[in-house]
């Protein structure tokens, strides 16, 4: 049977052939926008979680677990700012940065109303070091304001926005008044890894007037050409010398790889996406379902003609073509509708905007050629059956079925 004839066959019965399409083009829809939703979710959270991880590795002293000539493991490594410091003449590193913190601190501002207590005192490396951004007219922190040990903070941008706060606005830590002069700038993700976007931060050395032994942990920057791996082992060999542990033992300094953390990270994204993706698929599925059923419809009321076919010499290998061809050319009718529209309707969210966590959806030609071959798979499975079924009848029940 020709092309044009299974057309016309189509167009005769166009209701169930329209319903069919619409079944066939509503799953691919399903599947292409909620993929390309994935997508765009996958991709703008990664790159601002690989904007957030900067490569300086953090360091927190800790406790020994393995034993040192003679001497018992459980022991608290204990650093000042002064033996830290010692490790920038290190060849492999090529920054340094002593992070003072303290969680419960008293801050108010100017009309007595308490905000977030988490106060760092940090030096003129640190900002750079962490990758933090500042908004317009900002600035951070410099030598000359540690040398003099002066009262101006750097804010976090959730901390500004509970407290009302703006650059000139002062607050005060321990009834102290401090000048705001910066406000970090919000990540596009709106993620922070260790709570800047919601602290004081203020000079190490105002730090140290205000709170004694308050040292929380360390930033070191690897010098060009050092892998973090490298940077690690240098790190826990420099201090192990110096405070006596095994060079072995990782937990003696606290150097947490964020390596791990990111791909973990990473693998849950595309789990979501992928987990869009199946519900596309299974709407998809339900959409062949129905063409599957319209299909075993058609072949109900075609049976006399099937009959007739039969009759005049037709094989099985023929009803089952000509029942295969009309459901794979719905199929494919229905797919290219569900594409145009698909990339209509992404066009269409694009132009009005989503919330900026979500990204910008995009169809990649992976996401369509896994749509295709989905949809080939359903499609030979929705028409074979109701095919078969076609071409096992035999010539006298079906010419005798509506008799």
């Amino acid at each position: 049977m020709s092309l044009q004839q299974i057309v016309q066959i189509l167009l005769a019965h166009r209701l169930r052939s329209a319903l069919a399409i619409i079944a066939i083009g509503w799953g691919i829809i399903s599947i292409l926008v909620l993929v390309a939703l994935g997508e765009g979710f996958y991709l703008f959270n990664t790159q601002s979680l690989q904007m957030l991880i900067s490569d300086s590795q953090m360091a927190f002293p800790n406790y020994t677990t393995k034993p040192w000539q003679g001497l018992p493991a459980g022991r608290e490594i204990t650093l000042s700012e002064r033996e830290i410091r010692a490790l920038e003449q290190h060849p492999s590193i090529s920054g340094l940065s002593v992070i003072h913190g303290i969680w419960d601190a008293k801050v108010t501002d100017v009309r007595g109303r308490a905000l977030p207590g988490y106060v760092s005192g940090i030096d003129y490396h640190f900002l750079a070091l962490r990758n933090l951004h500042l908004t317009t007219a900002s600035r951070g922190i410099y030598a000359v304001d540690q040398q003099k040990h002066a009262k101006i903070a750097v804010v976090g941008w959730q901390f500004a926005q509970v407290g009302r706060l703006s650059i000139g606005d002062t607050i005060k830590v321990n009834k102290i008044p401090f000048s705001i002069v910066g406000i970090t700038k919000q990540q596009e993700s709106g993620v922070s890894i260790y709570h800047e976007n919601n602290q004081v931060m203020i000079s190490s050395n105002t730090f140290n007037d205000l709170w004694k032994n308050k040292l929380q942990y360390f930033l070191v920057k690897p010098a060009e050409g050092i892998q973090a791996a490298v940077l690690r082992m240098h790190i826990l060999s420099f201090f192990a010398k110096q405070k006596y542990f095994d060079s072995s033992d990782t937990e003696a300094i606290n150097l947490p790889d964020l390596s791990d953390n990111f791909q973990f990270i990473h693998a849950l994204f595309r789990g979501i996406q992928i987990f869009l993706g199946a519900s596309g698929a299974m709407t998809l599925a339900v959409g062949t379902l129905g063409v599957a059923n319209i299909m075993f419809l058609s072949v109900i009321e075609r049976t006399r003609e099937i009959g007739v076919c039969l009759a005049i010499g037709a094989t099985k290998g023929v009803i089952l073509r000509q029942f295969i061809f009309e459901g794979v050319l719905l199929v494919v009718l229905g797919t290219i509708i569900g594409i145009l529209i698909s990339y209509l309707i992404v066009m269409l969210l694009n132009y009005i905007g989503l919330p900026e966590w979500l990204g910008t959806p995009v169809i990649t030609l992976p996401s369509l050629g896994w749509s295709l071959l989905v949809t080939t798979l359903f499609a030979l499975l929705a028409a074979y059956f109701p095919a078969k079924r076609a071409a096992n009848l035999t010539p006298v029940i079906a010419l005798n079925a509506r008799a």
